[in-house]
């Protein structure tokens, strides 16, 4: 998908110079019709760019079959050029930028949706702004809003969760970022090239590769801006059931276990229930003579610690109109559990990768003093875009 438009100077130069053209790199697994929806979506973003721009969308795919053909055909019918690509989510990124031909390359998930403005609100960002503390503006995260999380229960119930999708927010209220969630960043692609793109050999298929990215950006000297009119929208029709977000929350578990050990200056002592539970396990498993106390200490671990995280849950939440203390509760016990499958999938991968310590280490994804807030925070309804319920 290109939009050929007469050029300025500097769009496919110098990429220290004024940017008017971006390369829209999208890694993708089955859902055609998603796809789709998206490539759709930025069709409309490439007609509304400016007189002097022009953007390409490059889609790199491993699905097979059906899924494979129809990702296939909606690249022929919307423009977009098709890539095979590897399995492995930050492989497939570093593929299409291997073939694009822009210097500035925005990276999207496939379950989003480009608003009109997004491309041009990426490049106008990095003509306009520049770090004040001598290092230069590599990269760009705007918000990923989810559209109607209201409506479908599954997102309604974890709308108050402590670890699902936060860094989709950060870009509302922070204009300088130390890292940044790439359904939504764009990176220019000599500082990507410079520190080796994403690191192809993560724990898990997906998951970390976007904050290893950012911490090596910003170790390189490059930062990376916050821009609240950049929006993108998250659909919410490929998360339906909550034991999906059980299943997404586990798979960041061990990405966690991966960025502590990537980065082990950002990561810290932490207390983990399961991990302190099946510690206590093993321990009741060892000690015949002690295995009813020791069990019990170990269900008693898990029962308070549970007990304390969904009361924090309750005081942070903001209970919608009419629901009744049962049912609230519910709610905040289900979201609760979604966070557990947090600790979990550190204690599974921690002890898959035969690092035991690491079952009590988190990473620290979010270090106040790498993040500036912005003079004007944005808010979910102010009018630059932000319209709909966020995550």
């Amino acid at each position: 998908m290109t939009a050929p438009r007469p050029t300025t100077a500097g769009a496919g130069g110098g990429v220290r110079g004024r940017l008017s053209s971006v390369s829209v790199v999208v890694p993708t697994l089955g859902h055609p019709d998603a796809v789709r929806r998206l490539l759709d979506s930025l069709n409309a973003a490439i007609t509304a760019l400016p007189s002097g721009m022009e953007a390409e969308v490059l889609i790199v795919d491993d699905s097979q079959g059906t899924d494979r053909e129809g990702i296939q055909e909606a690249c022929r019918a919307t423009g977009a050029t098709y890539l095979r690509g590897p399995r492995n989510v930050g492989a497939k990124r570093n593929t299409g930028v291997a073939h694009c031909r822009f210097p500035l390359v925005l990276f999207i998930d496939s379950d989003c949706v480009a608003t009109p403005s997004l491309l041009s609100a990426h490049i106008d960002a990095h003509n306009e702004h520049r770090a004040t503390d001598g290092a230069s503006i590599a990269a760009v995260a705007g918000p990923t809003v989810v559209e109607g999380a209201g409506q479908v229960p599954a997102w309604r119930t974890v709308q108050h969760s402590v670890v699902v999708n936060a860094p989709w927010n950060w870009p509302l209220h922070y204009d300088r970022l130390w890292w940044g969630a790439t359904s939504n960043l764009s990176v220019r692609k000599d500082a990507f090239e410079e520190i080796s793109g994403f690191d192809e050999h993560p724990y898990t298929v997906v998951g970390g590769e976007d904050v290893d990215l950012g911490v090596r950006l910003h170790a390189a000297g490059h930062r990376i801006l916050g821009h609240p009119r950049a929006v993108v929208m998250h659909a919410t029709d490929g998360i339906t059931r909550l034991s999906q977000f059980h299943r997404k929350l586990f798979l960041y578990g061990r990405a966690c276990v991966y960025n502590c050990v990537r980065q082990p200056q950002y990561a810290s002592w932490s207390f983990n229930p399961v991990s302190a539970a099946v510690a206590l396990t093993v321990a009741a498993a060892l000690l015949p003579g002690a295995r009813r106390k020791v069990s019990g200490a170990a269900a008693a671990v898990l029962a308070s610690w549970f007990v304390r995280d969904t009361v924090r849950l309750l005081r942070r939440s903001r209970p919608e109109e009419g629901l009744s203390v049962g049912r609230l509760l519910g709610l905040a016990v289900a979201a609760t559990s979604v966070d557990w499958s947090y600790h979990v999938g550190i204690t599974r991968e921690a002890i898959v990768r035969g690092r035991p310590l690491l079952t009590m280490k988190r990473f620290n994804y979010f270090p106040p003093h790498l993040f500036r807030p912005a003079s004007s925070p944005a808010e979910p309804n102010d009018p630059r875009g932000q319209e709909r319920n966020v995550s």
